[in-house]
C-alpha cells in the first residue's frame, strides 16, 4: 500500500493511567503504518506519565504540560503534529486497525477532504457493542440539530486543524468539539462514508454520560450557543436555525437531568426547547425526556 500520507493521532490524557495503554495498543495495529502518535499529558497528578513511557513503540511521542482541560491539550497535539492530516482520540477510546487504511483508500478516490468522518461503535468495557453511530450522508445540514461527530476517530488536514482550533474555555469542555464541528461545518464539506473504524468506551468516568451536574451542564451550553453565533460564517449558515440550535441544546440538558433526577429542572429546560421550537414535540429526545419522567414520577403517585 502507498505509503505517501502521514497521519498523527492526537490523544490527550488526563489521569488515565489505567486505561491508555490500551488505547494505544489499539493504535498499533494500524494496517497503515506511516503514522505518530502523540500523547498529550494535561497535567496527570497519576502515573499515566510512566505507563505511556514503559510502551516500547517508536511511534509515540509524550509530552507534558500544566492542566488547561482537553480543547488546550488538542490544540496542543496539532501544533506537535508533523502529519499530512490528524486524527483524535480520547485516551479510553480505541481505533480499529482499517482505521488509516480506510482514510487513504477515501482521501486518494475524493477531492477536497479537510474533514473525514467515518462511522464508530459504541462498547462496554468487555467490548460488547452497545450502539453504532452511523453518520448522516448530509451531515452538513444536519450539525444543527445535534452533535452526531464525537471527537475520537475524527479526521481533519493539519493545515485545518491549526487554523480552526478548539476554543479553549475552561467552562465549555464537554461542549468544545460541538463547537468547533460548528465552524468546520460552515466552511468545509465533511465527508462521512460509512465505515466503522473507531470504537467509543462507554464507562463510568466518562464524565459528560455520567457524571451529570447541572451548574456546569447549563453554563457549557449557554457559552456553546453564545460560541457558535459569535461565528461570523457559522452565522451566515445558520442563522436562520438558531432557535432549532437553542431548542436542542435545551433538550440536551434536559434530557441529562432527566437521567439524574433533577426533575424539576428538567422540566423546565423541556418547556423552555418547546418555546424556541414547538416542533421538538417529534424529537426523539423529547419523547425520551417524558418517558423518563413519566415512569419516575407520574407512574410512582399511582403505585
Amino acid at each position: 500500500m502507498e505509503q505517501s500520507i502521514f497521519f498523527s493521532i492526537i490523544i490527550p490524557a488526563y489521569n488515565r493511567a489505567h486505561m491508555i495503554k490500551e488505547t494505544l495498543e489499539s493504535t498499533f495495529l494500524q494496517t497503515y503504518s506511516n503514522y505518530e502518535i502523540i500523547v498529550v499529558d494535561d497535567g496527570s497528578t497519576d502515573n499515566t506519565e510512566e505507563v505511556v513511557k514503559s510502551v516500547k513503540n517508536p511511534k509515540v511521542i509524550y509530552h507534558k504540560k500544566i492542566n488547561e482541560e482537553r480543547a488546550v491539550a488538542r490544540n496542543t497535539g496539532f501544533l506537535l503534529a508533523k502529519g499530512d492530516y490528524v486524527t483524535l482520540l480520547d485516551s479510553d477510546d480505541f481505533l480499529y486497525p482499517n482505521h488509516f487504511e480506510e482514510a487513504i483508500k477515501y482521501i486518494n478516490s475524493n477531492e477536497d477532504v479537510n474533514v473525514l468522518r467515518f462511522d464508530f461503535d459504541v462498547v462496554d468495557s468487555d467490548k460488547k457493542v452497545l450502539q453504532i453511530a452511523a453518520m448522516p450522508s448530509d451531515i452538513n445540514q444536519k450539525m444543527i440539530h445535534g452533535n452526531y461527530m464525537g471527537c475520537s476517530g475524527i479526521i481533519i488536514k493539519k493545515e485545518v486543524a491549526i487554523a480552526y482550533q478548539f476554543n479553549g474555555d475552561r467552562n465549555l469542555s464537554g461542549s468544545e468539539d460541538y463547537e468547533l464541528w460548528m465552524r468546520l461545518a460552515a466552511r468545509f464539506k465533511i465527508h462521512t462514508p460509512n465505515i466503522i473504524t473507531c470504537s467509543l468506551h462507554s464507562h463510568e468516568e466518562r464524565s459528560v454520560i455520567y457524571n451529570i451536574k447541572q451548574e456546569p451542564l447549563v453554563t457549557r451550553k449557554d457559552l456553546l450557543i453564545q460560541y457558535a453565533f459569535a461565528d461570523k460564517v457559522v452565522n451566515k449558515i445558520y442563522g436562520n436555525q438558531k432557535n432549532k440550535f437553542i431548542s436542542n441544546s435545551l433538550l440536551y440538558v434536559s434530557l441529562h437531568l432527566a437521567i439524574a433526577k433533577i426533575n424539576k429542572s428538567s422540566l423546565t429546560y423541556l418547556f423552555r426547547a418547546l418555546s424556541f421550537n414547538p416542533l421538538a414535540i417529534f424529537d426523539r429526545r423529547f419523547l425520551g425526556i417524558m418517558k423518563t419522567l413519566f415512569k419516575r414520577n407520574i407512574l410512582a403517585s399511582f403505585g
